[in-house]
């Protein structure tokens, strides 16, 4: 490549019928040689630019890079803390339904030994107002008689007399 030394330093040889003024040869060699200089200074300064975008754009593909690896372990973790939320949920889910389960087995139990309870206290409660209508019963038995004269000690020896009496009943086939 041609410098703008070199071409300051170019020299022609003198001519000696219808060459070139060699004013104007050198004013034009002078012009070219800054026209030179200055696309030199120019190309160094694109080069110095360029290289400098050369290695920003290698910073941010590496950036990229980076960036893509840690979107990537992103997605990844999401996706693993989704399902382990899943997992737990089911698990939660799972926890509260037995242990509804349970209850509502306690609650029926409960429930059954209540009705058995109640049920017995019914019919001990009819037991003892049967035993109470009977005692009521030989009461007024006992008032009326007394009332027609009889004293219920005697009442009960004529009873027990006609029941000796009175033939056994035969025995149910």
């Amino acid at each position: 490549m041609i410098t703008a030394q070199d071409i300051r330093e170019k020299t022609f040889d003198k001519a000696k019928f219808g060459g070139y003024d060699m004013a104007s040869v050198d004013d034009f060699l002078e012009e070219l040689a800054e026209d030179v200089t200055a696309a030199q200074k120019e190309n160094a300064v694109l080069k110095s630019k360029m290289k400098i975008l050369v290695d920003k754009i290698e910073e941010y593909r590496a950036n990229e890079e980076a960036l893509n690896m840690a979107v990537l372990s992103a997605q990844k973790l999401a996706v693993q803390i989704e399902s382990e939320a899943r997992e737990r949920a089911r698990a939660m889910i799972a926890e509260a339904d037995r242990q509804v389960n349970a209850k509502i087995g306690g609650i029926a139990e409960q429930a059954d030994a209540e009705e058995r309870r109640l049920a017995a206290a019914k019919s001990s409660t009819l037991k003892f107002l049967e035993s109470m209508r009977e005692v009521c019963s030989k009461q007024m038995q006992n008032i009326e008689d007394i009332g027609n004269g009889f004293i219920p000690e005697e009442k009960a020896a004529a009873e027990a007399a006609a029941a000796a009496a009175a033939p056994a009943p035969a025995p149910a086939p």
